[in-house]
């Protein structure tokens, strides 16, 4: 999940802190694992950054994406779901191998594989999705996303696209596998917000305040952009972009 944009402009801007959410969701949301990290010596073999569940990789792309509403809801958020689409498209299908499809209205097909989304405005539980990774799948409700903004974050009113932007690329990296980043047992003092959601188990390279994932990066949700380090964590698991890969294969 991600931390309103209210609490972000209180904690840069006015030096004030306020917790509102637990930890009773999975990735930003329901329950929590004990996490290792990976040796030191691992560590030294790589410089990427971040904080993975590996056991819960998507083995295949691309992964589906499905919107659970009603074919007026369907209709009505048309342009808030081309919002999320793009912020997807812009973030981590440009900067990895990891490809989303679909994005129509979801069936109950039993066999679905990919990522059901709801629609919720709740204050107290915000986007957030449950757990990380293959965990969401086929799981109505596996993720949530705001798409009003009236009790959660409502001064994402009259920016609506900034915000549904930012919250879709950030809950699409747990939808990945990432957990936050804030969640690493070395993140450092001066890194105030606490654990949230579901752990990984694969701590990887140092720290990253400029993380997408990071409730700490100055930056609400990383301006919906994914740091450097973020960059090389997505591609270790899920490979280079495919254009990328085409154009190197040709040569």
């Amino acid at each position: 999940m991600v931390i309103t944009a209210e609490k972000k402009m209180a904690r840069f801007g006015l030096g004030i802190f306020a917790l509102l959410l637990g930890m009773l969701l999975s990735a930003c949301g329901a329950s929590d694992s004990d996490t290792d990290a990976v040796n030191s010596s691992a560590q030294d073999r790589t410089t990427v950054k971040g904080y993975a569940l590996s056991t819960v990789m998507w083995k295949q792309v691309p992964i589906g994406v499905c919107w659970d509403m009603s074919n007026a809801d369907f209709a009505t958020y048309a342009t808030q779901r081309n919002w999320s689409r793009l912020a997807v498209e812009a973030s981590w299908e440009a900067h990895s191998g990891a490809t989303f499809s679909g994005w129509q209205q979801c069936t109950n097909d039993p066999n679905y594989y990919g990522i059901r989304i709801s629609i919720e405005d709740n204050a107290a539980n915000g986007p957030h999705t449950q757990g990380l990774g293959t965990n969401l799948n086929n799981v109505v409700g596996g993720m949530v996303l705001d798409f009003t903004f009236r009790n959660w974050s409502p001064s994402c009113v009259g920016r609506e696209e900034y915000c549904i932007r930012n919250v879709a690329a950030h809950e699409f990296g747990h939808a990945l596998g990432f957990a936050h980043e804030q969640n690493r047992p070395d993140t450092p003092s001066t890194c105030d917000e606490p654990a949230q959601g579901t752990y990984g188990d694969m701590m990887i390279g140092a720290w990253d305040l400029a993380s997408i994932m990071n409730y700490c990066n100055p930056d609400w949700n990383g301006n919906g952009q994914l740091s450097a380090e973020d960059i090389v964590m997505v591609q270790m698991f899920y490979g280079a972009p495919r254009v990328q890969v085409s154009a190197q294969a040709a040569q």
